[in-house]
């Protein structure tokens, strides 16, 4: 398919994933009216500013409603059962969760993200120094900060793998299949460290999320045969594997056969992987501790192990290279997984689907901002790289997968 087309597909995808999110939120502070605290009838709602901190009690707030008189000042409620009989709610919109967010929590949440990053590149220049690169650490952290930079421009979160590939291959000439492989080996083991840690943490609330349960182990079950036939020469030869991998269309031969090389490689490096496979689980603890801690710092109000099992499922889904660090597939995710498990701690409210997908939303945009904005602050790297990878070495690269498209894959850990 035209690479054109593929990317009004994909531009296509997240107007409309974003257009379904944001029409599914509050924009505006609201106070709901009901007959008593478990009804479900709406006697009346009106739209209002809240003034101060949402979380007050009582709250302050002036009235939006058109035609509401100028001067009818602040007013003051109290959320719960009023004099006339009545039962109050309030609920926030977007902005009051932003503009009332706890900035010390929000920055320890920054700062988790940092230190993702910073295990992130030691993890893979163990990698690099494993398969014969002489790349520093130094070097290795600084070209895992390019390729973050680039994840805030490109497709997806993987886009900065094929940048911070280029950088090592130009710095290690001849080497060209080694990194490729490291690259292709550090996916595989965030991906996994990142679904054992939610196949972990759901084991503990199997009846809570029985979906996502079945979902998280069916991967692992899947990524273990895999490598149960990757590892095993035995099970490759009576597979035929390699023949197998031949007769793939050659669209997705080359990637495959990549895959199967980096996994084959590595076979002898088990104690190398399974140190890497801890490390990538450390790693991710700390990512879904930074969007506890922005959770916090805006008063989600969902209990902490819950993140542990959502926050893995909607990270291992934004690394669809659709939009730059995974912008609208992030917030789609996080607003119906938080608005469908976390209306339940919302007692007898209304709107406790929407007030919790509303708050995932808020959230999400918050979390994704941090990684933009640690990825355009990448970016002064690129700015100073003295050999920069330049456009004609990217279309170099994708003119060599397409040269190799259909050939037998070679070079270390060739498949047999």
């Amino acid at each position: 398919m035209n690479k054109h087309v593929i990317s009004l597909i994909k531009a296509a995808l997240l107007t409309l994933m974003l257009w379904w999110v944001f029409t599914s939120i509050n924009f505006h502070d609201r106070i709901t009216y009901k007959t008593d605290a478990t009804s479900k009838d709406v006697i009346a709602e009106v739209v209002i500013t809240i003034q101060g901190h949402w979380q007050h009690r009582p709250i302050k707030y002036t009235i939006n409603e058109p035609g509401s008189a100028a001067d009818e000042g602040t007013k003051i409620a109290l959320p719960g059962q009023q004099d006339d009989g009545r039962f109050l709610e309030v609920a926030p919109g977007i902005f009051s969760y932003w503009s009332n967010l706890d900035p010390m929590l929000f920055v320890l949440g920054a700062l988790c993200y940092f230190l993702t990053v910073i295990i992130a590149g030691i993890r893979w220049w163990w990698l690099l120094r494993v398969i014969g690169t002489d790349v520093s650490l130094f070097e290795t952290l600084r070209f895992t900060w390019i390729g973050v930079f680039f994840n805030a421009v490109m497709l997806g979160s993987t886009g900065g793998d094929v940048i911070k590939a280029l950088y090592i291959m130009k710095r290690c000439p001849g080497h060209r299949v080694q990194v490729l492989v490291s690259v292709g080996v550090d996916r595989i083991l965030g991906l996994g460290s990142l679904a054992l840690l939610g196949a972990f943490a759901v084991l503990f609330a199997i009846d809570d999320f029985p979906k996502i349960a079945l979902g998280i182990w069916g991967v692992i079950a899947a990524v273990g045969l895999i490598g149960l036939i990757s590892f095993s020469k035995r099970l490759r030869d009576r597979l035929r594997l390699k023949a197998l991998l031949n007769r793939v269309p050659a669209r997705f031969r080359g990637k495959l056969q990549m895959v199967d090389q980096a996994i084959f490689f590595y076979r002898d490096q088990r104690s190398m992987l399974i140190g890497s496979l801890a490390l990538g689980i450390a790693n991710h603890v700390l990512s879904v501790c930074c969007v506890v801690l922005i959770g916090m710092a805006i008063g989600v109000g969902m209990p902490v192990f819950e993140y542990f099992v959502l926050v893995p499922v909607i990270n291992i889904a934004s690394a669809v290279p659709i939009a730059p660090n995974g912008w609208g597939i992030g917030e789609t995710m996080y607003g119906h997984l938080f608005g469908t498990h976390g209306a339940q701690h919302m007692a007898d409210s209304v709107g406790a689907f929407q007030a919790m997908y509303t708050r995932g939303v808020a959230l999400s945009v918050l979390y994704r901002t941090v990684l933009t904005g640690f990825s355009l602050l990448a970016g002064v790297l690129v700015f100073f790289e003295k050999d920069r990878v330049t456009q004609e070495d990217i279309d170099r690269e994708v003119a060599t997968e397409e040269q190799e498209k259909g050939d037998a894959a070679g070079g270390p850990g060739a498949t047999e």
